[in-house]
């Protein structure tokens, strides 16, 4: 049996926002965080959290915008942003954050969208992405970055969606993708991504969510909150996918929130959790889940 403690560390650091992106340096061991929005404005701030504090670290980099989606190239040692919707809509850039600064690395590749997601396949050494929405239709396209390109290795697999959740399972070594949001309803489906190919693994666990967000740990996939699109409302639940099946903790943690942002800090062996949103007021707290294994 497990034990998940939610800590709140502070509620000082960055803007409260929802729908920006974080991610785990691990050369640097620490948790990054980029852009996002207020109900007023886009933003293009970069910090990290260190396990005591927040530290802005660079103003300048992709412009500001929402709906990006970023993982960590463990390989090459370099946080990697795609996409998102600035002040002109959709954008379809590639940048690169290695620890100090912000290169923008491409331009060419995916077509521009936003809420797509991306995981980092440890085995494959690529940077994986799907779906996601243009601003008039949803995608179930999948890509693969290698540090120079992007190629795109299937048009089939999920359904078209955005707002979905994606991470890579180092227990299992394939990505997991769960639920999101598309024309069509999803019924929190479970998707791996193995070899190229998608299987549909689960149709059964935490139900029909958009805007959670979803980390690997070494105890599993904790996936937190998220908005039920059958009753209209965030919730505040964490789970753990273990490969094969869907539990619930029932643990009392964060407020319900959506469009909010986590990563695993693997050097402390906490997740990371910060912001969101909830009927339409942004969040600015930070929190921290550390898993107990309780003796049988």
């Amino acid at each position: 049996m497990e034990k998940y403690l939610w800590t709140q560390k502070q509620d000082i650091g960055p803007p409260v926002r929802n729908s920006h992106v974080m991610s785990y340096h691990s050369s640097k061991e620490r948790v990054l965080l980029f852009g996002g929005a207020t109900s007023t404005q886009n933003l293009g701030d970069t910090w990290e959290w260190d396990g005591h504090e927040w530290t802005e670290v660079a103003d300048t980099g992709p412009s500001p915008r929402w709906g990006s989606a970023m993982t960590y190239d463990s390989s090459r040692k370099k946080s990697v942003l795609f996409g998102g919707n600035s002040l002109g809509g959709p954008e379809n850039d590639t940048w690169e954050w290695n620890g100090d600064e912000w290169t923008q690395v491409a331009d060419t590749g995916p077509v521009a969208r936003r809420y797509h997601r991306l995981a980092y396949d440890t085995k494959e050494h690529r940077v994986v992405l799907f779906g996601g929405e243009t601003s008039s239709s949803f995608l179930n396209d999948t890509w693969e970055w290698d540090g120079h390109e992007w190629t795109e290795v299937a048009d089939t697999g999920p359904s078209p969606r955005a707002y979905h959740m994606m991470t890579y399972d180092e227990s299992s070594k394939n990505v997991v993708l769960f639920s999101g949001f598309g024309q069509q309803q999803i019924p929190g489906d479970t998707w791996t991504w193995k070899d190229k190919k998608w299987k549909n693994v689960q149709d059964m666990g935490p139900g029909p969510l958009a805007s959670s967000s979803m980390v690997s740990t070494i105890y599993g996939v904790i996936l937190f909150g998220g908005f039920n699109s059958i009753n209209n409302e965030s919730n505040d639940n964490t789970w753990k996918w273990d490969g094969k099946y869907w539990s619930q903790s029932e643990d009392i943690g964060p407020s319900p929130r959506s469009n909010h942002a986590m990563a695993y800090h693997a050097k402390r062996d906490r997740v990371v959790l910060f912001a969101g949103g909830l009927a339409g007021v942004n969040i600015g707290d930070t929190w921290e889940l550390k898993i107990e294994s309780i003796p049988k």
